[in-house]
């Protein structure tokens, strides 16, 4: 079976910024895979949203077949729907049936306006086609969960580290990331976005930095908090 998450978190996401009605524009600059932003610009409440996603999908990965890697190609990968988008907020394909290719930049906007306020952890369920040793047609379904929508009551309120120094980088987390800060010896801790705490290997520490490995985490957006501040990070 093959691993969609393997290749489905190294498509490239980067922000259109804002955009016109419900209509997205590629970016045609997109030449690698990867993804920007860590997170989605957040939706003010009774306000109208609008913001659009170029996507790229990564075009080779591989599979297990009787304990021998097996090499996969990518056709194209299919949206099926999003859920988990706060009432109000809808979105839409440039493709019109939500298909996204290897060598082929397209977008997908995400339109409306949320009517409450909150935090909406999106689900994006989708559909890959490759072939398995580059001849024999395969399918498999799979959902993406990296993705959360804040509705906040203003852009203000959206978390903001106190000090320009406390910072995660890198963001998206790789697999070491460091934390900064202009407080010495602050007692950082970790959760998801459920507010449960999450243990992490740690590689080295000073007074005023951290580094760690996210390597044994599972995709998601985080949250690192000291006392009152809190900052967020995103594991692909």
């Amino acid at each position: 079976m093959i691993m969609v998450k393997n290749f489905f978190f190294a498509t490239a996401f980067i922000c259109a910024g804002a955009l016109m009605g419900q209509t997205c524009i590629p970016d045609k600059s997109l030449t690698k895979s990867g993804f920007l932003p860590a997170v989605l610009p957040p939706a003010v409440v009774n306000t109208p949203y609008n913001q659009g996603i170029s996507v790229l999908t990564f075009r080779d990965t591989y599979t297990t077949v009787l304990g021998s890697k097996v090499p996969v190609k990518i056709d194209s990968i299919k949206v099926l729907k999003i859920g988990g988008l706060p009432s109000g907020i809808n979105y839409k394909c440039q493709h019109p049936r939500c298909v996204f290719l290897w060598d082929t930049v397209r977008c997908i906007s995400f339109y409306g306006t949320a009517g409450q306020v909150g935090s909406y952890p999106l689900k994006i369920y989708v559909r890959a086609f490759a072939k398995v040793g580059g001849f024999t047609p395969t399918t498999q379904n799979d959902s993406i969960s990296s993705y959360t929508l804040e509705v906040v009551n203003n852009t203000a309120s959206v978390w903001q580290p106190v000090s320009s120094s406390f910072r995660v980088s890198p963001n998206p987390g790789n697999d070491i990331v460091e934390i900064e800060d202009s407080h010495a010896n602050s007692n950082w801790f970790i959760t998801d976005l459920s507010g449960r705490r999450v243990a992490f290997s740690l590689i080295d520490k000073t007074p005023y930095s951290v580094r760690f490995s996210v390597a044994a985490l599972k995709s998601g957006m985080y949250i690192v908090t000291d006392g009152q501040r809190k900052t967020k990070f995103l594991v692909p």
